[in-house]
């Protein structure tokens, strides 16, 4: 009887364990990296918005990057360059996430729902990337681009 209960107590303690350190690294990734917004740049047709975020890389690298395609309208409108943004909400997830790496992005609208993404550099360190937004019942295209520069290009 006195090893069941202790057996349950080490499960109990493990769980309550296990809940804390994961809770405690949700936090963590909220304030770290430090994002904060770099650029916005609208479509041709205005429906839509491209958004950087440039996060502190630390030790790793530099910078890293973030791009977002969201509705116009649909991200925060009181962001300046180099306000900070805590990742949360829209930033969290793949939900309107095109790309995001180490890489330094260059990037241009080349339709009113097509975005090109170029990268110049010789490693290119991509995390992630997602070429197909669906956008309520619309759709936005991203395509990525190695050693490509372009003088139409924005830059964070």
């Amino acid at each position: 009887m006195k090893s069941i209960r202790t057996g349950r107590l080490a499960a109990l303690v493990t769980v309550v364990g296990l809940a804390l350190l994961w809770g405690g690294w949700y936090a963590l990734t909220f304030f770290w990296p430090v994002y904060d917004f770099a650029l916005r740049l609208p479509s041709p047709d205005g429906r839509y918005e491209l958004i950087v975020l440039r996060g502190d890389a630390a030790a790793f690298a530099d910078f890293s990057y973030n791009l977002y395609v969201l509705p116009r309208g649909a991200g925060p409108q009181n962001l300046f360059p180099r306000t900070r943004v805590h990742m949360a909400g829209i930033w969290r997830g793949s939900k309107y996430l095109v790309y995001s790496g180490y890489n330094y992005p260059m990037f241009r609208w080349t339709g009113p729902s097509s975005v090109e993404v170029d990268l110049a550099d010789a490693y290119p360190e991509v995390d992630e990337y997602h070429p197909v937004k669906r956008l309520g019942q619309s759709t936005v295209v991203a395509s990525l681009v190695f050693g490509k520069t372009d003088v139409r290009n924005a830059r964070p």
